[in-house]
């Protein structure tokens, strides 16, 4: 599964002949950009000798995390321009600053305490919420329980942020942001309405309606139709999309939550088609977003090849819609006044895809989706853009140039220097 770029190391050169465990005073790590590649800040994953461990970049942010093979592993954040390569100074633990280093990245799930379940609707005086690493849905939990604070998990960026429908709806929301700083930790704090408008931190931009937001996965199967006496018996039934109304059991697990990071995933375990359950399988989705970008890095798992697997981007009527391919990635997005929070709120959406792993892209009754081929590993992403915050990003046409060159970062993404 390709959940980001790693970066190897280009070592000044009587670095290589020195000893295992022998630390020289200078390192460096050298990276390029393809001349085909895409402008603007990345983070990078650095693996070091494991007696470099704790150091840091000198000029660029950077902090140490486990990754999934379980190795300590330096990030950094690098802008190089396409076609050039940068050498980037690392300097030991006591000479490190945190001058450059800023919460950036965040992800949470948050649960409402002091009440009790009546029904599908969990009661309680006030709003009172703990923060859970890991978590099973009880089988009541519905849309509208006020149970979950802001209804499932969230995450965000200095950039932008997001919220996962962690029920049968399993859409994903946008929340937009006026600030770098992390801001989620207080919303919905006072309950479920506040962040549906504009506050000084941002707010609840998106109207997801019954479609699956900004990505979500969920599964194309044939509508029910009555078929009247006018009609000829052998039309064709329309396709419409489920999203998760059979599942047998949905758990959230926090994966890393670091200052340039924040990672978290989505088991779930028996979703099917229907209620005969014939094409059931489990799923685990990873969502991951890194600072200094509004992109959300989507892995997903499953146990079995389906033909029936979309993702979808909302279709809002006389939205722009842009479709465009470059290199190994695909995107499907719309420009528009989309946004809720004002009148003549512009909004920008982006659905990009592996084309390798596409059967096709096209309309659905309330999505712009994504078919994907019956493969048992998919990776794809997602993004927001909201003009109000984004001085870069103005009109249409800029979105495009904005979207082709994220579509470059992933075609050709930073390489080693040999």
């Amino acid at each position: 599964m390709n959940k980001y770029s790693k970066v190897g190391l280009f070592l000044v050169p009587f670095l290589a002949s020195c000893s295992q465990g022998e630390i020289n005073s200078i390192m460096s790590v050298e990276v390029k950009n393809s001349a085909k590649g895409g402008s603007g800040e990345q983070i990078v994953e650095i693996s070091l000798p494991l007696q470099y461990t704790n150091w840091r970049l000198k000029h660029n942010a950077s902090e140490w995390i486990e990754n999934d093979e379980g190795r300590s592993v330096l990030l950094g954040a690098v802008s190089i321009a396409p076609g050039t390569s940068e050498t980037l100074e690392l300097v030991p633990p006591q000479s490190a600053s945190d001058v450059n280093v800023q919460d950036r990245a965040h992800a949470e799930l948050s649960v409402r305490t002091g009440g009790e379940w009546q029904d599908a609707a969990y009661i309680a005086n006030g709003f009172t919420f703990e923060n859970v690493s890991s978590f099973t849905s009880p089988p009541q939990l519905t849309d509208h329980s006020y149970f979950l604070r802001y209804e499932g998990p969230g995450w965000e960026s200095d950039k932008m942020g997001y919220r996962l429908y962690l029920d049968w709806r399993n859409a994903i929301d946008v929340f937009v942001k006026t600030t770098d700083s992390v801001v989620l930790p207080d919303v919905g704090q006072d309950g479920y309405d506040s962040y549906h408008n504009l506050s000084s931190w941002g707010g609840d931009a998106l109207k997801v309606g019954k479609s699956l937001g900004v990505g979500a996965l969920g599964r194309l199967v044939e509508k029910d139709a009555q078929v009247s006496a006018t009609v000829s018996s052998e039309a064709p039934l329309k396709q419409t999309v489920m999203h998760f109304q059979h599942v047998d059991n949905t758990h959230y697990q926090l994966v890393s939550n670091s200052q340039l990071r924040a990672e978290f995933d989505v088991i779930y375990q028996g979703w099917s088609s229907s209620e005969a359950k014939a094409d059931s399988i489990d799923v685990t989705t990873r969502y991951r977003i890194d600072a200094f970008d509004p992109t959300t890095h989507i892995s997903v798992s499953l146990s079995a090849p389906s033909k029936n697997i979309v993702a979808g981007l909302v279709a809002h009527d006389g939205m722009k819609v842009i479709k465009a391919e470059q290199g190994e990635w695909g995107v499907v997005a719309t420009w528009g006044e989309q946004s809720i929070l004002a009148d003549n709120d512009s909004l920008g959406l982006a659905l990009f895809y592996r084309i390798d792993q596409v059967e096709k892209v096209f309309e659905g009754e309330h999505d712009h989706l994504v078919l994907f081929k019956p493969h048992t590993t998919l990776d794809y992403k997602i993004l927001a853009v909201w003009p109000t915050r984004s001085s870069d990003v103005q009109s249409a046409e800029q979105f495009e140039d904005y979207l082709t060159n994220k579509l470059n970062v992933y075609s050709y993404p930073l390489t080693v220097l040999n």
